[in-house]
C-alpha cells in the first residue's frame, strides 16, 4: 500500500506517535491527539492540507532501511542486533543522576557532558507536564538541574520529535534521546533537512519493549487505588534500579501509593502495548549514535542504585563516550557481546518472532512496515517449528478476533503535548 498521509498511515496502526509529522508539516496542518487506546495520534486538517506527502517521508512507521554494517561492528551480533562497535557497562558518575535514573544515568550524564563540555546548546527529550502529570511533552534541557526535572523512565505515549525545531532553531549542535522509532524518525527528518541535520550532535536512544497507551497508566492507578485526577507526580521507576512506580496523592499529607517494577511492567503495562510496536524491528536504538538500557543479567540487589548497557553504534558515539569517561561523566568497562544477549532475552525473542508476524499479516491482505537490513528471515530460522507454528496462528487469531482486516476509523481524541 502506498500512503499518501499519515492520516492513513494511523488508519492502518502502523503509527508510532513519535511526532515527526507535526514539526516536519510546511503549513503547520497536523496536531497531535492522545487516544487512550491507541496513543498519540497525528490530525490532519484535510481541508488545509497541501498533499505534499512530507509527513509520510519522515514517518518511521512504515519503513526502515539499514546501510551495509562497515567492517568495524561486532560480527556475530549484526543479525540480531544491527550495528555494533562496542558494548560498556557502567554508570552516571554523579550519584544523584545515577539514583534518579532509571538505569544507571547512562543517557543523562552523557548529555550532561555534551552541555557542559561540548558547548551542546541544549537536550531534546521527554519530561513530564507539571501541572498534568499523566501526560508527557517535549522537553529542551540546558542545565543539570533541568535534565534532573525529567529523568525516568515514561511507559506511556511521548512524542518528542514534535519539537524538531527547537534543534533546528538552536545556535550550536543539540543532544536527542528518545526511543528507537523516535530516532529514526529524527535521521529521516535530518535526510530532508539541511538545517536541522547541521544541528543533531548526538543522538542517544533508549531501549523500548514497545509503548503501552494511556489506558495502562489509567489499569495502573486503578490498581493502585488513585483516580487520575488525584495524581500529584508519577514515577514508573528510577530513584534505585529498577527503582518502584510511585502515585503521589495530591494536597499536603503527601500520600504515596507504589508497585514494584516487575508488577507495573510485568503484570500490567506491558498488556497494553501500542499495535504498531508488535511489528517493531528496532527495540535496542541501532540508528542511534548510542543507545542506553538495562543489563538485566545481574542480580539486583535492594539497595542498587543501577546500571547502564552502553551500545555504542557510531564513530560518534564512541567519541563521545570516550571523552565522557576521561572527564568524569560516566564509569564504564568494557563488555563482550554475550552480556547484551543474556541482558535482553525478550527483545531477542520479539526478533525472531517477527518475520512471522509479518508474513502473515501479508497473507491477509494487510499493510506492514518495510524493512532492509535487518535479517529477519534469518532470526526467524533460530525458532523451532513449534514457535513458527504458535507465532503465526497467534497472529492470525489476533487479525480476526481483533478486527485488524479494517481501517480504524478517525478519532479526534484529547489534545496531545502541545
Amino acid at each position: 500500500m502506498i500512503f499518501k498521509r499519515v492520516d492513513q498511515i494511523v488508519a492502518w496502526r502502523l503509527c508510532t506517535g513519535c511526532g515527526a509529522c507535526v514539526a516536519t508539516c510546511p503549513e503547520n496542518n497536523i496536531r497531535l491527539v492522545d487516544i487512550p487506546d491507541q496513543g498519540l495520534r497525528p490530525v490532519v486538517d484535510l481541508a488545509a492540507c497541501q498533499k505534499c506527502g512530507k509527513c509520510v517521508e519522515v514517518c518511521p512507521g512504515i519503513k526502515l532501511s539499514h546501510q551495509p554494517f562497515n567492517n568495524g561492528t561486532i560480527p556475530q551480533l549484526r543479525r540480531a542486533w544491527g550495528p555494533l562497535l562496542e558494548i560498556w557497562e557502567g554508570y552516571a558518575a554523579d550519584s544523584e543522576i545515577r539514583f534518579e535514573g532509571s538505569s544507571g544515568g547512562a543517557a543523562t550524564a552523557l548529555a550532561l557532558f555534551c552541555l557542559e563540555k561540548e558547548n551542546f546548546a541544549g537536550v531534546l527529550h521527554i519530561g513530564t507536564k507539571l501541572e498534568a502529570p499523566l501526560r508527557n511533552v517535549p522537553a529542551f534541557s540546558r542545565t543539570k538541574a533541568e535534565l534532573l526535572k525529567y529523568t525516568g523512565s515514561r511507559y506511556s505515549p511521548a512524542a518528542p520529535c514534535e519539537k524538531l525545531n527547537w534543534i533546528e532553531e538552536s545556535d550550536s549542535p543539540c543532544v536527542f534521546i528518545g526511543k528507537p522509532c523516535d530516532v529514526v524518525a529524527l535521521r529521516k527528518s535530518q535526510a530532508v533537512n539541511p538545517s536541522l541535520n547541521c544541528k543533531v550532535g548526538l543522538a542517544i536512544s533508549i531501549f523500548c519493549a514497545g509503548t503501552p497507551t494511556t489506558a495502562g497508566t489509567y489499569k495502573l492507578l486503578a490498581i493502585l487505588g488513585v483516580k487520575p485526577e488525584q495524581v500529584g507526580e508519577l514515577r514508573y521507576r528510577g530513584c534505585g534500579w529498577p527503582g518502584m512506580t510511585t502515585a503521589k496523592i495530591k494536597g499536603g499529607n503527601g500520600e504515596v501509593r507504589q508497585m514494584s517494577y516487575d508488577e507495573s511492567w510485568g503484570g500490567v503495562l506491558n498488556k497494553y502495548g501500542q499495535f504498531r510496536c508488535r511489528l517493531c524491528a528496532d527495540a535496542t536504538g541501532e540508528f542511534a549514535d548510542i543507545a542506553c538500557g538495562d543489563p538485566w543479567y545481574r542480580n539486583i540487589a535492594p539497595s542498587d542504585p543501577g546500571w547502564s548497557l552502553i551500545l555504542v553504534r557510531t564513530e560518534r558515539g564512541k567519541e563521545t563516550l570516550a571523552k565522557a569517561i576521561r572527564a568524569g561523566y560516566v564509569v564504564a568497562a568494557r563488555q563482550n557481546a554475550d552480556v547484551l544477549v543474556q541482558s535482553q532475552k525478550s527483545l531477542l525473542s520479539r526478533r525472531r518472532h517477527l518475520f512471522g508476524r509479518l508474513m502473515m499479516m501479508r497473507m491477509m491482505g494487510l499493510p506492514v512496515p518495510c524493512y532492509h537490513g535487518f535479517s529477519l528471515y534469518r532470526n526467524w530460522q533460530e525458532l523451532s517449528l513449534v514457535e513458527k507454528v504458535q507465532s503465526l496462528g497467534g497472529t492470525l487469531r489476533r487479525i480476526i478476533l481483533r478486527g485488524w482486516m479494517r481501517p480504524q476509523t478517525a478519532h479526534r481524541g484529547k489534545r496531545g503535548s502541545n
